[in-house]
């Protein structure tokens, strides 16, 4: 928890105190459009796989460098299918994100936390126990010049304790692939 703290306040004071060098460039818009896909990171009683379309969107604060490099704040949406033991239900998430990049090329690195809804949140004996759940995730994308771009993300989605049955707290983290198309 401190170091997260540590890190937000590092990132402010950087955003804010930003010294010559160093630029604070309104970003926003639509960055990114592309599809997903993955599959349990964890065993599980039963096998989980996601499947999702994405959008990013690049909103009007970012810190960036005389060489490219820096950090931009954005916003993600996805909505797609979360399937387990012959079942299917929806799943949607909606939130914010940083991405540490070089100006939309080449290696970057998100961060994010999404609150997520799902139509169906119990699959045979996996009880997610509700809704919204919370996903936070980690990944890098490596985008090329001309747009397209490949990524891999960790995530993690539970209740957080919140949840219909406060004790039931079901967590299920994916390894999840993609392609985008980069704007």
């Amino acid at each position: 928890m401190r170091t997260t703290l540590r890190a937000i306040l590092l990132f402010f004071c950087l955003a804010c105190g930003a010294s010559s060098g160093w630029c604070r460039e309104p970003d926003p818009g639509l960055k990114a459009i592309g599809v997903r896909g993955g599959f349990n990171a964890t065993s599980r009683n039963e096998e989980f796989h996601q499947y999702e379309a994405f959008a990013t969107f690049g909103l009007p604060w970012s810190l960036r460098g005389d060489s490219g490099w820096g950090v931009a704040m954005q916003a993600n949406a996805s909505a797609g299918t979360l399937y387990a033991a012959g079942e299917y239900g929806f799943i949607g998430t909606a939130g914010p994100g940083i991405i540490i990049d070089r100006r939309g090329k080449g290696l970057g690195l998100q961060l994010g936390g999404d609150l997520c809804f799902l139509s169906k949140y119990r699959f045979r004996k996996v009880d997610f126990n509700g809704n919204p759940l919370f996903l936070g995730h980690i990944g890098l994308v490596y985008r090329f010049a001309s747009g397209p771009g490949i990524l891999y993300r960790f995530q993690h989605m539970s209740n957080g304790g919140l949840g219909r049955h406060g004790d039931i707290n079901t967590g299920l983290d994916l390894h999840m692939f993609g392609v985008s198309w980069n704007f």
